[in-house]
């Protein structure tokens, strides 16, 4: 039986060794979050003037998302946009149209969709470093995940960012969690 996001059911060999592997790399990543709020930026406060503040503010947050082809779950259009934090204008925004190799697997999404999307945070450090987020927005659970290491967890520890994972289903876990990165 096939969902949406092309997952076929069933158990073959190849497949529980993979998602045992998996589990292992989201062990390992896992250990390496940090969940305390030490970051070298500080949210903007109404009516701060100082230009000490103005260094160490919170200036640039991004957001990352994937779209998915309803006749093809395999082919996709991932995006990071960035946004001033203080206006919230679009400042920056890379995206591209990709062919998925790895299939949908709950509980698994990061290892179809980080790649992709470290890429593209890739691409922002090139074309324009300056604008760099300082903080992520993901679409998909961080810390309340079946296993604590969802997809926002996943990208923030191998892009060292800190980000807020933003899941679409309430089923399973609240709305909004917040989580830390690697330093």
């Amino acid at each position: 039986m096939d969902d949406a996001q092309g997952y076929q059911e069933g158990y073959d060999h190849d497949s529980v060794l993979q998602k045992q592997e998996w589990i292992k790399t989201q062990d390992m990543l896992k250990s390496k979050l940090i969940l305390e709020d030490e970051f070298a930026w500080s949210l903007p406060s109404v009516g701060s003037g100082s230009d000490e503040h103005e260094r160490c503010k919170l200036k640039y947050i991004g957001g990352t998302d994937i779209s998915f082809l309803k006749e093809d779950p395999a082919t996709a259009c991932a995006a990071v946009v960035v946004l001033n934090a203080d206006t919230l204008e679009v400042v920056h925004e890379e995206f591209n149209v990709v062919r998925l190799q790895v299939p949908y697997i709950p509980g698994f999404l990061a290892f179809r969709e980080a790649p992709v999307l470290l890429g593209l945070l890739e691409k922002v450090k090139i074309n324009a470093p300056h604008f760099y987020p300082q903080l992520l927005m993901v679409d998909g659970n961080g810390l309340l995940h079946p296993r604590g290491f969802g997809l926002a967890c996943h990208l923030g520890v191998l892009a060292d960012v800190p980000t807020i994972g933003v899941g679409k289903n309430r089923r399973l876990m609240p709305m909004f969690q917040l989580h830390s990165y690697i330093m």
